[in-house]
């Protein structure tokens, strides 16, 4: 069972928490989340989800300081016998924060859930005396919370105080100054980890371990200078096939809207595969610009089988890999049409695979409130811009934060596959000798998923190993390394949760290897 994503609204009495979750929770994004609110405290309003899509449980402050353990036996007993995504709770605003932590963390539920974002509302007028006169509980919760909500008109001067305040109690917290709820959501979820920042701070770390390793490890007669040309060769070669599926999926984020989706998308699972197909056919992408694009297509709504059939198959039977193979292989159509078949009929069984045994969970990483935390902010507002120099500027935003977001996955998993690489294949090769077929196909696949290589340029190594390896382990290589590698597993996880990724690899792994020794067996591909 996943661990279910919690997500806490803290805050004194009166502070508007109730409010924050009718607002922020009957949004549209939340309407097929299966949610879970609890609420240690009763207020003036009262919570209603307009989806009915919540559960909804409450808790007298009696009971919880009386008889917590029937507090922890009762949200067990939900947890367990209820399909949630994500559990929301409004705390007591006079209780400490602490005491909400021992209760998640008593073994009966500690690995049912686990809290991931803490939001706390404070009122502008009344947070300053609040903070001297209510003893420990409040500063306790501002100190555990990732975004503080300062609510109501504070003079500049009386806003920066409260700033002072809020951050000598929680240095560095996310602090927004609203005068309503109407700008709130966007507000909360703007706000991200910087992916530019980051980018940049990974590159430099990189750079400065070049400088200072590269004397040092030229002693040992380690050639760095090969090993880096190996590194950049592989970045730039991807970087443009990335910079080709950002803008796509940007636009498709952007541009496309979720009810032309919903209207015009064909409604049954074979004709939605199809589609696929037909569209990683046409796109010249490699597998760096299909995952994007994939992404964009599970925000958007596409049925998950139809989407995993379209990343798979674009790296592998789009046009540029078809002439990259084609002139790497000396015009051997064989090959080609090999290769693209092979293509063709793995990423449908692998469609076919998700539609029938549908993961369980979340795909997308984290909760909604996560996914939904653009860096760009983009993604609620690209429904409600609709002039178009304002989406032109959401989708420069969207595709410069992608970037950014995807290309520090992309370093990182480029930088495994140069060890690789600069290993070359001579480990693989070595194994090869007196191997019989199965050890080969094998041999071939893993090394294609180390490597890295891009599914434009694979063909040329694939031609180079062909005298030592027999053409069903070829076609493993040709076939898996695109749809599957260190690199695309690196950047699948800036999107999707680590149980779908290791399931996709294993399907993708076991779907390619029987394909490619059991269809030539019974007089195939």
């Amino acid at each position: 069972m996943n661990t279910l994503p919690v997500y806490v609204v803290t805050g004194f009495l009166d502070a508007g928490k109730t409010s924050l979750l009718n607002i922020l929770l009957n949004r549209r994004d939340w309407k097929d989340v299966r949610i879970l609110v609890i609420q240690f405290e009763a207020g003036e309003e009262e919570f209603q989800s307009q989806y009915s899509n919540c559960h909804n449980l409450a808790f007298p402050k009696k009971v919880l300081e009386q008889q917590p353990k029937l507090v922890i036996e009762q949200i067990r007993s939900i947890l367990q016998n209820h399909k949630l995504d994500e559990l929301w709770i409004e705390w007591n605003g006079v209780i400490p924060f602490s005491q909400l932590q021992s209760l998640l963390l008593d073994s009966s539920l500690r690995t049912l859930c686990k809290i991931k974002k803490v939001i706390h509302l404070a009122d502008a007028a009344n947070i300053e005396n609040l903070l001297g006169r209510t003893g420990a509980a409040l500063p306790e919760q501002i100190a555990s919370s990732d975004f503080v909500v300062v609510r109501g008109i504070a003079s500049a001067k009386i806003f920066k105080r409260i700033r002072h305040l809020i951050r000598g109690i929680n240095p560095g917290v996310n602090i927004y100054q609203i005068k309503d709820y109407d700008d709130l959501c966007q507000r909360l979820l703007e706000e991200r980890d910087r992916p530019v920042s980051f980018f940049f701070l990974l590159v430099s770390m990189l750079a400065a371990l070049y400088f200072i390793a590269a004397p040092v490890l030229e002693d040992f007669q380690i050639p760095v200078n090969a090993f880096t040309n190996v590194f950049l060769g592989i970045i730039l070669q991807a970087i443009p096939f990335l910079l080709v599926g950002i803008l796509l999926s940007s636009a498709i984020q952007v541009f496309i809207p979720q009810s032309a989706i919903e209207r015009r998308f064909p409604k049954s699972l074979g004709a939605g595969m199809l589609v696929a197909i037909i569209g990683g056919f046409c796109l010249p992408v490699c597998d760096c610009a299909s995952i994007p694009i994939f992404r964009s297509l599970v925000k958007k709504g596409i049925p998950l089988p139809v989407a995993v059939t379209f990343m798979t198959a674009t790296p592998v039977i789009n046009p540029v890999v078809i002439l990259s193979t084609y002139y790497a292989f000396g015009g051997n159509m064989r090959i080609v049409a090999g290769r693209v078949c092979y293509g063709i009929i793995a990423s449908l069984i692998i469609g076919l695979t998700v539609a029938t045994w549908p993961p369980k969970g979340q795909v997308l990483s984290g909760g909604v409130l996560d996914r939904l935390m653009c860096s760009c902010g983009c993604y609620e507002a690209a429904e409600s811009v609709t002039t178009f120099k304002g989406k032109v500027g959401l989708f420069l935003r969207h595709s410069q934060a992608e970037f950014f977001n995807v290309g520090k996955y992309l370093v990182i998993g480029t930088f495994i596959a140069s060890i690789f690489q600069f290993f070359g294949t001579k480990i693989f090769t070595t194994a090869q000798d007196g191997a019989g077929l199965v050890v080969s196909i094998l041999i071939m696949m893993v090394m294609a998923f180390v490597l890295s290589l891009c599914s434009s340029s694979d063909a040329v190594i694939a031609r180079s190993l062909a005298k030592q390896f027999p053409t069903s382990a070829i076609m493993g290589f040709l076939v898996f390394g695109p749809m599957m590698d260190i690199k695309n597993v690196m950047m699948l996880s800036s999107g999707f949760s680590k149980r779908f990724i290791g399931r996709l690899l294993i399907v993708t792994f076991i779907v390619c290897f029987a394909l490619v020794f059991y269809l030539p067996l019974v007089g195939g591909i």
